[in-house]
């Protein structure tokens, strides 16, 4: 679904900006800046793994950087495929409980995967609404909705930050809140439920555990900067790649404007209901990028972006993914 929308997307963005100018324009661009775009994201990806390393050993955890890059490739996929990114952090619990070489504990796990992507909405909450407001001026076509959309995801943001402080800092209050669900009327005939009723129990272990691994945090908070650091230098990489496409294109265009209009666009998108926010990805891109790209360029910008910055992750991702579906096939077949 993630790739069917996307493509059709992207044909129809194509079909209807492409004009005889396009294909006369497919002759001056410069391959040179594309091939640097694809350099890229392996090293944007080589800055994640590392960022994954220091965040596990923040847990007093051990993880190999190759495992790293494994866990990165895999748990983006998932994300890639499932709406909202949801896939991303189950995938990275998973194998963090069960496909590295040094086993977590699964409230470990979860705390390691909760931590990255908190991080990463700090960075985005702290650094959004200071660049928006103070490039406001390049982006008056947008101003009144991109802050409706930006205020709404910081809101959301916080409140998942929010949970996690009260997981990590008062977990008696985060079980008061829980029993007080299990124990409302319309849950209640569910909860008595065998099953329903593990999966509190269940909840209930895993916030003591994330607890513990709180502490586990503070001791290492340098790695814990170190892994914001690694956060910023990821998502600054990652949002070079559509100025060395746009020159590729030998087009003219604000650096300062190209930023903005990523930083907007990459914090809207996992709040896209779409597998891997496809089509809406899309649409937004092309819209956002209007400003600097010609109408005939528009669809080969926008498709060369997304096979770039999405599908080129998402191919390597999957070829990983069915590795190791493969080799633990094989442990499975050597056990029997």
């Amino acid at each position: 679904m993630s790739l069917i929308i996307g493509i059709i997307v992207v044909l129809f963005i194509a079909f209807v900006t492409t004009n005889q100018n396009t294909w006369v324009s497919l002759s001056y661009i410069n391959k040179k800046y594309l091939f640097f775009a694809f350099i890229l994201m392996v090293f944007a990806a080589v800055i994640d793994a590392l960022r994954i390393k220091i965040t596990i050993e923040a847990v007093n955890e051990k993880i190999t950087f190759a495992e790293a890059l494994k866990v990165y490739y895999i748990s983006n996929f998932a994300g890639g495929i499932t709406p909202f990114f949801s896939g991303t952090l189950p995938a990275q619990i998973y194998l963090f409980n069960k496909n590295i070489k040094n086993k977590m504990s699964l409230g470990k796990a979860t705390m390691a995967a909760t931590i990255m992507p908190l991080i990463k909405t700090l960075v985005f909450s702290i650094f959004t609404p200071i660049i928006f407001f103070g490039f406001k001026r390049t982006i008056t076509n947008y101003t009144i909705l991109s802050a409706i959309f930006i205020n709404g995801a910081i809101l959301i943001s916080l409140f998942f930050f929010f949970l996690f402080i009260l997981a990590v800092k008062y977990p008696d209050t985060m079980l008061e809140i829980i029993f007080k669900i299990q124990h409302l009327p319309c849950i209640l005939k569910f909860s008595k439920k065998v099953q329903i009723s593990r999966l509190f129990n269940r909840v209930a272990l895993e916030i003591k555990e994330f607890h513990k691994s709180y502490y586990l945090l503070k001791q290492n908070w340098i790695k814990l900067l170190l892994s914001t650091l690694c956060t910023i230098i990821f998502w600054g990489t990652f949002f070079l790649a559509a100025p060395l496409l746009l020159k590729g294109f030998n087009l003219n265009f604000n650096l300062s404007h190209v930023l903005v209009m990523q930083i907007i666009f990459y914090f809207i998108l996992p709040f896209m209901p779409t597998p891997g926010g496809s089509g809406a990805a899309e649409v937004g891109f092309a819209s956002l990028f209007s400003f600097f790209v010609p109408l005939h360029l528009l669809g080969l910008f926008v498709g060369a972006w997304r096979l770039i910055v999405f599908y080129f992750n998402l191919c390597i991702g999957a070829i990983i993914l069915l590795t190791e579906i493969k080799k633990s096939k094989r442990r499975k077949r050597k056990v029997k």
